[in-house]
């Protein structure tokens, strides 16, 4: 007689159970797409994925930089196409995995990670700046909305994503990874750029156009072309700092196929800074190059930027060749900015915003304008609007006063002082002294292009920034790991 066990396992075994949530799976699928709710299709779709990030995830922190890099690229894109508003809120819950998985992998020491990169200029400086952040949160004009931006962002979002880039942006694969991945990105955004010139734009873009933005991208002069971004601006501003990190990469790669690559994002990057029709974009290349001629120290190599800058600036400021087409024409009165009616109403509107910050030291209040007022024919004034920052400076101006403008910039000009240092006198490998040249180059030109627009505030130009000066600021840690490569090579 055979007699059952009572302790006898009834578990399902791994392939059925496998099986079972494949079809349940499907069935919720199917049943979603019928009922037309996509949402739940694309979750369910999603979370195998999810999965695998999560559990790889948490054994490589730096996984979930890569996805955050990713994600912050396209964010724009997938709100626009999802039409769904606040998705931002992804950026920080990657944060907080990054963060957690961080943490685990310095306790169970899995990882390589050097928690003392944590602690740099970068990070420092910027809790001077959260300090200023919580006492404007005592501004009698800030709003609600302006206090969850101070703490949300300003205060929390910002400087966790400085201390995480500072530990995950720290060795040669790592930067190498990160410039593949970035020119993969501009490959894709351009491709975008490539079929809005053709075939013109798609039903998602058109619905944002028409709502919003056509007075300033379907001009008389041409249109304003902005792929996947949010804007022409930020498409320009981008695609600025594309042109002058990959052309310097490209040029000191010593690998063919890699330095043809670099080569071809760089040409992409110059393609898109003409066909976003952003004239404060060129300040970008422009703005780098003449950085790279103080840092690089290397007098051939200074001698040829300062011919190519002096060319490129020439053909745009002296001649009137290549007026005919209407990208070049737009692009050259950035160079004669007295002639452009838009620079002109940019200057008016920031002489009413300094009669009203006379009155008004500490500014409007954060996520707050300036209002613009109209006297009526009786003599009473009334609020119409307010008026248009359109620069980044102007608008940190016009919410934190002159003292938040003058504290953030000499913060940042601290930041760029020690980065020059660092390339200048504690690289020893030439390739990687030009790479950290390049990155640092591009963030400085996106810094001068602050004061025309707002870029350098948006993703993902404001993530590439963050994650060029982690990789700078621990460049004599990268040189390091280099030196000690080579001697483990030699020895072998």
């Amino acid at each position: 007689m055979v007699y059952s066990n009572p302790h006898k396992s009834y578990d399902l075994p791994p392939k059925g159970l496998t099986f079972l949530l494949l079809t349940v799976g499907l069935v919720t699928i199917v049943t979603s797409i019928i009922a037309q709710k996509l949402i739940i299709a694309a979750t369910v779709i999603c979370l195998p994925l999810a999965a695998i990030i999560l559990i790889y995830g948490s054994q490589s922190p730096r996984l979930g930089y890569i996805l955050y890099a990713t994600y912050s690229y396209f964010l724009t894109a997938i709100m626009r196409y999802s039409r769904q508003e606040g998705l931002s809120v992804v950026l920080d819950i990657l944060l907080v995995y990054m963060t957690i998985t961080i943490l685990f992998a310095s306790i169970r020491k899995t990882s390589n990670i050097k928690i003392s990169n944590a602690i740099n200029v970068l990070t420092v400086s910027y809790i001077v700046w959260m300090i200023f952040i919580l006492v404007q949160l005592g501004n009698p004009g800030i709003r609600d909305e302006g206090v969850t931006l101070a703490i949300r962002s300003w205060i929390l979002g910002t400087f966790v994503l400085y201390i995480i880039s500072s530990l995950l942006a720290d060795n040669p694969k790592a930067l190498k990874v990160g410039l593949i991945t970035i020119g993969a990105f501009t490959l894709i955004a351009f491709l975008k750029l490539l079929y809005q010139k053709y075939r013109w734009f798609d039903v998602a873009e058109t619905e944002w156009l028409m709502k919003y933005s056509w007075y300033t991208h379907i001009l008389s002069t041409g249109v304003r072309y902005f792929s996947i971004f949010s804007d022409a601006g930020n498409f320009g501003t981008h695609m600025g700092l594309i042109t002058i990190v990959y052309s310097i990469v490209g040029i000191h790669t010593r690998n063919r196929w890699l330095s043809l690559f670099y080569i071809s994002v760089a040409v992409m990057g110059a393609i898109g800074v003409l066909m976003s029709g952003t004239r404060g974009a060129i300040v970008v290349p422009f703005g780098g190059l003449i950085l790279y001629c103080f840092i690089c120290k290397n007098m051939k190599v200074m001698i040829i930027s300062i011919l190519t800058g002096a060319i490129m600036f020439s053909f745009f400021a002296y001649t009137d060749i290549g007026d005919q087409n209407s990208i070049i024409r737009r692009m050259r009165t950035a160079f004669r900015p007295s002639d452009d009616a838009s620079y002109n109403v940019r200057t008016e509107n920031r002489k009413l915003i300094a009669d009203y910050l006379e009155h008004h030291p500490w500014g409007t209040g954060l996520e707050n304008g300036v209002p613009r007022t109209v006297r009526t024919p009786e003599g009473e004034l009334i609020r119409e609007d307010f008026i248009p920052p359109d620069s980044y400076y102007v608008k940190l101006w016009m919410q934190t006063g002159i003292f938040g403008l003058i504290l953030y910039i000499t913060i940042y000009t601290i930041v760029l002082i020690r980065c020059c240092y660092i390339i200048m006198f504690r690289i020893r490998n030439r390739v990687l002294l030009h790479t950290l040249a390049a990155l640092l180059c591009g963030v400085f030109g996106v810094w001068l292009n602050g004061y025309v627009g707002e870029g350098m505030g948006q993703p993902p130009t404001n993530f590439v920034i963050v994650a060029s000066l982690a990789f700078v600021l621990n460049g004599p840690y990268i040189d390091k790991q280099i030196t000690q490569q080579k001697l483990i090579k030699i020895k072998q």
